[in-house]
């Protein structure tokens, strides 16, 4: 039985609204000024209180009850979110923001590769070739402006490490909230983003306390871009399938890059351009495939 279209209309404007409003994430990021460890100390801790919040409006509304929060997979959640957090806000300290969100848009291949080792869904062909063509984009956009040249820049390097880093942690979340339908995602969600906090005031050398503008900056992507915008994506996957909002979320990989040119100048090389553009395009194919093999299994 065929969703009515106007369940599915509202499921792809909720993934559009959310993946736009995560667009600027990275811009807001930048804005803050901060190091590494005292944006995750500012951005986990406040995206952590915004999450918990969500969960007890939630929780209240729908008369959940105690949540089981002593499970294997709560606690996988946990340490993938903790990982997301902190990876994400130590590469976009350090390195492009184009190349780390090249590296970001691969979680769904790393999803289908989780699925088929956790859930036992079958790895196809096509997304061997996409994972080989991923990694190819990958090569490129890390390279810089010279694609001939086989040095490669340390941050730049290491920003794409780190990107690859954040789509695991994503993937594996995502598995395991397919795998376990009474997980309370939200909840674990919101004490990784804390964990991750504290991990960055356990490393920081300093913790800063940002000027007026710059708190502004990352209060607004902490307390509201990230938290409104993953819930939104999340609550759109009930009326569209999670492959038409995984491939909506690539908004970001495309936008993201755009927002800090227009932000702050900072400009994307060609390389980083062509590298991205091979990901996106790659992905775009693959989930549009994945899409379709699903609605065909459901038929």
């Amino acid at each position: 039985m065929k969703k009515p279209k106007s369940l599915n209309a509202i499921g792809l404007s909720l993934a559009i609204f959310g993946a736009l409003l995560l667009t600027p994430d990275t811009l807001f990021m930048r804005l803050s000024e901060l190091d590494g460890f005292s944006m995750l100390v500012w951005r986990g801790g406040l995206s952590g209180i915004a999450y918990l919040f969500i969960w007890i409006w939630f929780s209240l509304r729908t008369e959940q009850k105690i949540p089981n929060a002593f499970t294997l997979n709560f606690g996988i959640i946990v340490i993938c979110q903790m990982l997301n957090a902190t990876l994400f806000s130590l590469a976009i300290a350090v390195a492009p923001v184009t190349v780390v969100l090249i590296g970001v848009s691969t979680a769904p291949v790393f999803a289908a590769i989780l699925s088929r080792l956790i859930l036992g869904e079958v790895l196809s062909k096509l997304t061997i070739a996409t994972a080989v063509l991923v990694v190819v984009g990958l090569y490129i956009s890390i390279l810089g402006q010279d694609v001939t040249s086989t040095k490669f820049s340390g941050s730049t390097l290491q920003g794409a490490g780190l990107g690859l880093g954040v789509a695991f942690a994503l993937a594996m979340n995502f598995t395991l909230i397919r795998k376990d339908k009474d997980v309370p995602f939200v909840l674990a969600i919101a004490i990784g983003a804390f964990l991750a906090a504290g991990l960055g005031a356990l490393c920081a050398e300093v913790l800063y306390w940002p000027q007026a503008t710059n708190l502004a900056a990352i209060a607004l992507t902490g307390i509201i871009i990230l938290p409104v915008s993953f819930v939104t994506l999340s609550y759109a996957a009930r009326f569209v399938p999670s492959s038409t909002v995984s491939l909506i979320m690539l908004l970001e990989t495309v936008l993201g890059p755009l927002w800090v040119w227009w932000g702050i100048g900072e400009i994307p090389t060609n390389s980083m351009l062509i590298g991205g553009a091979i990901v996106v395009i790659c992905l775009t194919g693959f989930l549009i495939n994945q899409g379709r093999h699903n609605y065909v299994n459901k038929s």
